[in-house]
């Protein structure tokens, strides 16, 4: 991949041209597990755009892979929904594939998550309960999208905080279906245990290397929304990794895991622990939460599918109605406050010092887990 240009340069650097639109690049923001991102703004003659995110890929070395490529630009053009952060255009350029992207200004989820944990409280259930209901109606469009020859199949398989967003005006966005898994027509599988996505988020299936459908991405969000009302990760609680120590040496299915994104533990590890966690840590883990939430993490949070919500418009409906049953409504505006009184509060009990900057749009390694409230 290229080197990150000098920001210095004089005129703007042009990164391409559609029509008679132009890129101009604004800001480097790193490698990925397949690429690289850039913060850019379109152009249109002589007229400055809006802010947008592109996604430059490694060119693809085999038909297989060309093939993949194009599986994966023809699925995400389709999605169009407020809570995804939208495709505009895909193009090759250079022999790389480019994807322009929208720009969502604000902060990741993840982000959100570590300044809870630097002040020491977790996130409220009404705030939980918003931006996770919010998720839950941009993966029902994703898991229901058709075309005319049926339904697609999308499972987005990279659930986490680091791929959901909070914009600057309160509206949650889902990011990043690079990884989906569709059943569209010509679509090439992966073959192998070559896991996608932040394994840390994954469903028990995945790493059993099982089919998955979309109740796999709802388990993901269960484990985001444990996170968020406990300061907990699934695979961190203590019983959890006790229970790992204890087991022995992984199985061979276990042994032969890889990813294509650094998590905080080893494939290998994160399957047994996966393996090894029971619902009653997770009752353990949500006894200060209310009846409601509790009951709603609770079913999340299954090993069985069968035994989870069955769609993702089934969650939603059940945290708009704990939102409703609360008493009191809860919005945009609400949370894009509580997030700034997150980020103040972390500042405060740090003694005033400034956090550091989060990437714009951030899509590399998500590193550990933050750590759990006191």
């Amino acid at each position: 991949m290229s080197l990150p240009p000098e920001q210095s340069t004089p005129h703007p650097v042009v990164l391409f041209s559609a029509g008679a639109t132009s890129y101009e690049l604004i800001q480097y923001l790193g490698d990925t597990s397949n690429g690289e991102l850039l913060l850019a703004r379109r152009r249109y003659a002589d007229t400055l755009g809006s802010a947008v995110i592109i996604k430059r890929l490694q060119g693809p070395k085999s038909a297989v892979e060309h093939a993949r490529l194009l599986e994966e630009f023809r699925l995400i053009i389709q999605l169009h929904h407020p809570c995804i952060a939208q495709v505009y255009l895909v193009r090759m350029h250079e022999g790389s594939p480019h994807v322009v992207m929208e720009h969502v200004e604000g902060s990741s989820l993840e982000a959100i998550l570590s300044c809870a944990a630097m002040r020491g409280q977790p996130l409220s259930e009404q705030f939980a309960a918003y931006v996770v209901g919010e998720v839950a109606d941009g993966l029902h469009h994703a898991h229901t999208l058709r075309n005319r020859q049926g339904p697609l199949g999308v499972i987005h398989r990279d659930v986490a905080p680091r791929n959901i967003r909070l914009g600057l005006r309160g509206r949650v966005k889902l990011t990043d279906f690079a990884v989906a898994f569709s059943r569209m027509e010509g679509r090439i599988a992966t073959v192998g245990p070559l896991l996608k996505g932040d394994i840390a988020y994954a469903a028990p299936e995945y790493l059993l290397l099982h089919p998955l459908d979309a109740r796999s991405d709802l388990f993901s969000l269960g484990v985001v929304l444990l996170e968020m009302l406990t300061g907990k990760h699934l695979l961190d609680l203590e019983e959890v990794e006790q229970a790992m120590r204890e087991a022995g040496p992984p199985t061979a299915v276990q042994s032969a895991l890889r990813t294509e994104v650094q998590s905080w533990v080893n494939p290998s590890q994160m399957a047994m622990r996966m393996e090894r966690f029971r619902p009653e840590h997770v009752e353990r883990a949500t006894r200060a939460l209310s009846t409601p939430m509790r009951a709603i993490v609770m079913r999340l949070l299954r090993r069985e599918p069968a035994e989870r919500f069955q769609t993702a418009l089934d969650l939603r409906n059940e945290l708009w109605s704990f939102l409703g049953g609360t008493g009191r409504c809860y919005g945009p505006r609400d949370a894009e406050q509580e997030a700034a009184q997150v980020h103040a509060d972390a500042i405060e009990r740090h003694g005033g010092a400034q956090l550091p900057e989060e990437d714009a749009f951030p899509g590399g390694w998500s590193g550990p887990p933050r750590k759990p409230m006191p």
